[in-house]
This record gives structure tokens, C-alpha cells and sequence, in this order.
């Protein structure tokens, strides 16, 4: 009878869609891949991806795609089942230059399950990580206010 190890989530990192793409998949990690219109080509042998289409904007502007609640209630889903799978040991966050909304997201998940994330980094998606905070705050005071209820 074979043992399987239970992982714990240890790690969520964020980069750009260059990197993402070129690197091989860890099957030990989930990835969060933000794109635009055109998604990103990963390569396979990742244990899970969640793909998401939304823009680096704070402000409702045309033709762009604003990150809204459904997005952060996306991503709260997908982080608690890599957790919870036990098979997960890492989260990858990617965008296209990994500064700004892939930084917000390792934020708000580095912060939810006590991760290391760079203390002093600062250029993260506010509005992306503000959303993800007010989303999660809403569901555990039982609430359904954002979209994404």
C-alpha cells in the first residue's frame, strides 16, 4: 500500500506571462492565469489552472474588463480547493507583466494563509486586492452583496 504525502500550501509566487509560459508544469502547484483577450499557452503537468480575463484598470473604462467580485470569488474558490486538496504546495500567479494584478492576488493569498509574500513590494493591483478582501469579508459575515453571489 502506497502512502500518499499531504501537502501543505507553502508558497505563492507571481510572475509575468513569459516566464509562466516557459516553465515546465509542477504538478504539485496550481497556477491563476490572468491574460486579456489572448490566453496565455501554459504548458501541461500543472495540478490545477484557473484562467481569468481582466484588465490592469481601477476604473470602469472602455473596451477594458474590470476585475469584479465573480473574478474574486473565482479566485477564493480555486486558492481554498488547492488548499484543501492537500495535493497543492504552491500557488503560481501570473499576468502579463507580473507587477500589478498577479502581485495583488499572491498578496491577498499570501496574507489569507500566512505565506511569505515581499514586505516592502508595493506596485500590487489596490483595487484587485481590495475587491479579494471585501469579497472574502462578505462571506464570512454571511453576506451576498458583491456580483459573484
Amino acid at each position: 500500500m502506497a502512502l500518499t504525502r499531504r501537502m501543505e500550501l507553502k508558497n505563492v509566487v507571481f510572475t509575468g506571462r513569459d516566464q509562466a509560459e516557459a516553465s515546465l508544469g509542477w504538478p504539485h502547484w496550481a497556477v491563476i492565469s490572468i491574460s486579456g483577450l489572448n490566453p496565455a499557452v501554459l504548458k501541461g503537468g500543472w495540478h490545477s489552472v484557473l484562467r481569468l480575463e481582466f484588465d490592469d484598470v481601477d476604473t470602469p473604462e472602455e473596451p477594458y474588463i474590470m476585475f469584479s467580485p465573480a473574478h474574486a470569488n473565482q479566485i477564493i474558490d480555486f486558492a481554498e480547493a488547492a488548499r484543501d486538496s492537500h495535493e497543492v504546495e504552491g500557488i503560481l500567479v501570473h499576468c502579463q507583466a507580473g507587477i500589478s494584478r498577479s502581485a495583488a492576488v499572491a498578496k491577498w493569498i499570501a496574507e489569507k494563509y500566512g505565506l511569505p509574500y515581499p514586505d516592502k513590494y508595493s506596485l500590487y493591483n489596490k483595487y484587485v486586492y481590495s475587491t479579494l478582501r471585501n469579497e472574502l469579508f462578505q462571506r464570512m459575515c454571511g453576506g451576498g452583496i458583491g456580483e459573484g453571489k
